[in-house]
């Protein structure tokens, strides 16, 4: 990455909204925790993310502003590794957020059940969180930086010696381009006429939040309990239900989850919540536009954003709702809508100046957001046991759980990943209008949907 006194990266559009809609009350913070099993060394951990961090520059960035513009500049310092104790009961500690106008855009915790400052080696389940701030990178960006992690510490511990092609820090000047050259971009151009009916409905369409109740977006930090995030793992026989059903319904498994999500919340709205208003859900879905060129690109935002909206009263649990959906989302990757938004953003920036503005309307924008991070880790060229990465003798990679950000309005952020066969589902959910109870009726609905048998009135449909 170019030196802080040469030639800055300025942020693209997607990464400056990310900066500007962070609020103090609901940090732009995305979560990755790592649960390990087994001797865990400390120090050999500190190394490994020092030497990886050299090659993913903008986790050791903050911002600065000058003239209205924001730049990135790295600082090139470690984060320091905070140790708390394990907590089963709340397995994401307290944060306050990142600050990216003067601090970097990753912090790292380690928690064990041994806090010994003094003790290198640790026994037992070791679970590492990584938060960084949205502006910095998207989630597969954040896995990518991971994997490295994993893949060095194996070798300094002699246990795996890994050939693994490094990430090119130099590709970050191409970011904002996603991979096209320009023949690439008139063709996305020329696609999104599509775009502009769907963005003049996202602005004309009345969106109802999950809760009436109104979010405080002005208080000076986030809850207590922030960051909220429940979570469920799959077994892998409700896992491999979840891929039957999918399959029966002639839909993908994004399909499937966005599906869920609705008549979830649906459900608990018609159950917690009277009120009359009319208008959609909505769900927000990132759209990861990483491209082949894109293979060695360190961790950084390659991501958009697709908007999709139904009424609650049109929303059932019948073959007729799960292939709209299916179609809607073919139609968008047939068209390269996810472009869409970074073209909005970056014609409203031009014009404006700044997309400050498109962050300053106290209205609901999105009910929800829903991210399927599908397979992770699965290239990373380690041993493995049943599945599970091994970086030494006696230590596993046994699980992984991931948070996107929660907004004001929007009170929940659903992920779902696969690891080792088996999948894992994360609500991160705003404690300031929801309860923990009300956040567990949530997610316990979106399961029942997606795990358990087959209905008998699913019907084998084709696959267009």
């Amino acid at each position: 990455m170019r030196s802080a006194d040469s030639a800055p990266l300025r942020l693209t559009p997607f990464e400056e909204y990310m900066l500007i809609d962070d609020q103090l009350a609901y940090p732009m913070s995305c979560f990755f925790m790592t649960k390990l099993k087994g001797q865990f060394n400390v120090a050999v951990f500190e190394s490994a993310l020092h030497n990886t961090l050299e090659n993913h520059p903008l986790l050791t960035s903050f911002v600065m502003e000058t003239n209205g513009h924001f730049h990135w500049h790295n600082t090139g310092k470690m984060p320091d590794v905070v140790r708390l104790p394990f907590d089963e009961k709340r397995p994401f500690p307290a944060s306050k957020g990142i600050n990216l106008l003067c601090e970097s855009s990753l912090k790292v915790t380690v928690c064990n059940e041994n806090t010994d400052p003094m003790k290198v080696v640790l026994d037992g389940q070791t679970n590492i969180i990584f938060e960084v701030h949205h502006s910095a990178s998207d989630a597969a960006g954040i896995a990518r930086f991971i994997e490295d992690i994993l893949c060095d510490y194996a070798r300094q511990i002699g246990f795996a010696d890994v050939q693994r092609k490094p990430v090119n820090p130099d590709l970050l000047t191409r970011r904002s381009i996603f991979g096209q050259k320009q023949n690439g971009i008139l063709r996305t151009w020329s696609k999104q006429v599509w775009g502009l009916v769907r963005a003049w409905a996202f602005l004309l369409n009345r969106v109802v939040p999950l809760t009436p109740t109104k979010p405080d977006g002005n208080a000076s930090a986030p809850g207590v309990d922030y960051p909220a995030i429940l979570h469920r793992d799959l077994t892998v026989m409700e896992t491999e239900c979840v891929l039957l059903k999918a399959k029966a319904l002639g839909i993908t498994i994004n399909d499937f989850f966005l599906c869920s999500a609705f008549f979830s919340m649906k459900h608990w709205r018609e159950q917690h919540v009277n009120d009359t208003r009319r208008g959609n859900f909505r769900i927000a879905v990132p759209i990861n536009l990483r491209t082949s060129a894109d293979k060695q690109m360190p961790a950084a935002n390659i991501v958009s954003m697709v908007f999709l909206d139904r009424k609650p009263t049109k929303i059932f649990d019948t073959p007729f709702f799960y292939r709209g959906i299916f179609r809607e989302m073919r139609h968008i990757k047939r068209c390269d809508l996810g472009w869409t938004f970074i073209h909005g953003l970056t014609l409203f920036r031009r014009i404006v100046g700044s997309v400050r503005k498109m962050t300053q309307q106290n209205r609901c924008w999105t009910t929800a957001t829903v991210t399927n991070l599908g397979r992770l880790f699965c290239d990373v060229p380690l041993p493995r046991r049943e599945g599970r990465i091994r970086m030494d003798e006696s230590l596993e990679l046994i699980g992984v759980e991931t948070s996107p950000p929660v907004r004001p309005w929007t009170a929940l952020g659903i992920s779902v990943s696969s690891y080792a066969d088996y999948m894992t589902i994360n609500l991160h959910y705003d404690s300031a209008v929801l309860t923990r109870s009300d956040a567990q009726t949530i997610l316990e609905r979106f399961c029942n949907i997606t795990g358990g048998h087959l209905p008998a009135r699913h019907v084998l449909l084709p696959t267009v």
